[in-house]
């Protein structure tokens, strides 16, 4: 009996230890996520005239998981084992990219990832970071850093090629806030994207 007050004791203080970075739990299930970004813009009528293929993003190992990535100091970062992401975050922003750019009525079309037939250009993705920064803990920001990649298939030459990164305060160190902070960053990074296109393509 002794032993095993001893295995719950250390089981409660370490959900206590996880549970201090992002403020108190009412429970300890684990609850999943998804990213969002709502186009809300007008529709590009003058649409080019580029078939694109959105191809699926790749993912530095540090944030290709499902687990949540907080940075508390320069070079320490810790995960989340409680909350996470519904499924991994470079398949997300393939799907959210995807929509985005076909919702702006930019291109004459735009195909699913993995998808090359009748497409002229294709677009390629490489996830960079993707984290909660909490070295500052009264400005707990979202930032996400994405590499974007037009390429023509006709002679694989890259058209177009940019990255970028934007960090969005979250109103508090909760991870409703991160996500929501996380959103805005994406909706940010896909405008920029559109724009940038639709100048340089």
């Amino acid at each position: 009996m002794k032993a095993r007050v001893i295995i719950l004791c250390s089981i409660a203080s370490v959900s206590l230890f996880l549970s201090g970075c992002m403020g108190d739990r009412a429970s300890y299930s684990q609850r999943n996520f998804i990213l969002q970004a709502n186009r809300d813009l007008p529709i590009i009528k003058d649409s080019k005239d580029i078939v694109l293929s959105v191809q699926s993003f790749n993912s530095s190992e540090l944030y290709a998981g499902k687990v949540f990535v907080y940075r508390i100091a320069q070079s320490e970062y810790e995960t989340d084992f409680y909350d996470r992401f519904l499924v991994g975050p470079d398949d997300m922003l393939t799907q959210v990219t995807r929509k985005w750019l076909s919702d702006s009525g930019l291109f004459k079309l735009v195909l699913e990832p993995g998808t090359y037939s009748d497409a002229t250009d294709m677009l390629e993705g490489n996830l960079l970071a993707l984290y909660g920064d909490f070295r500052d803990k009264n400005e707990p920001k979202a930032t996400i850093k994405i590499r974007f990649f037009v390429i023509d298939l006709s002679d694989k030459s890259v058209l177009y090629s940019n990255t970028y990164e934007v960090s969005s305060e979250a109103k508090d160190n909760s991870v409703d806030s991160l996500v929501q902070a996380y959103n805005e960053s994406l909706v940010k990074i896909l405008t920029q994207l559109e724009k940038d296109l639709q100048k340089n393509l």
